[in-house]
């Protein structure tokens, strides 16, 4: 068995859960993939649900870096609309992929798990509770019914429609700007 590091082991992860649709991660599954024993993986995550935070935070990681690089700026000095921008760029250009809905699913299937997705969330979308954000709020919900919906193999769109859509969200959040 070789070494691996906590980040190969959770793309790993990722690559079982892309490859059966996360029916059923399993130490065992997740212990092959990264070419280790199962004990080798039980001592970097001691239990299963250490290692699916540690996926979702995995994946939130890199969905943090994709959103930095589309920004262009440091999240501190981005305003709500261009983070907004941000993420229908990033879901509108397939950013998410099946297995992490799978892992986003798990995290809302069970409430222990979602505390890493929370604190993204009001980190880099915090919408407040006034109707001031509400066409900002559409937008994103939009941009996630988007990548969800491609994810989960609902929807297709075409090349087309893809365009049109994002340039009508993009739209929405210049005018939001306003």
């Amino acid at each position: 068995m070789r070494h691996s590091s906590r980040s190969d082991i959770l793309d790993a992860a990722l690559r079982v859960v892309d490859a059966v649709g996360g029916a059923d991660i399993t130490y065992d599954s997740v212990a092959r993939e990264a070419g280790l024993t199962k004990a080798g993986l039980m001592y970097h995550f001691a239990t299963k649900d250490a290692m699916m935070i540690a996926l979702i935070e995995h994946v939130i990681a890199r969905w943090q870096a994709e959103l930095r690089d589309v920004l262009g700026v440091p999240l501190e000095e981005s305003s709500l609309p261009d983070r907004v921008r941000a993420f229908v760029r990033f879901a509108g250009e397939g950013g998410a992929t099946q297995g992490e809905f799978v892992v986003f699913s798990e995290a809302v299937r069970r409430p222990e798990l979602s505390a890493p997705w929370l604190e993204y969330v009001r980190t880099w979308f915090g919408f407040g509770t006034g109707a001031e954000n509400t066409p900002l709020l559409l937008v994103w919900l939009a941009a996630n019914g988007l990548w969800i919906s491609e994810a989960t193999g609902v929807l297709s769109v075409t090349a087309e429609q893809r365009t049109a859509l994002l340039g009508q969200l993009t739209d929405l959040v210049a005018g939001a700007r306003s």
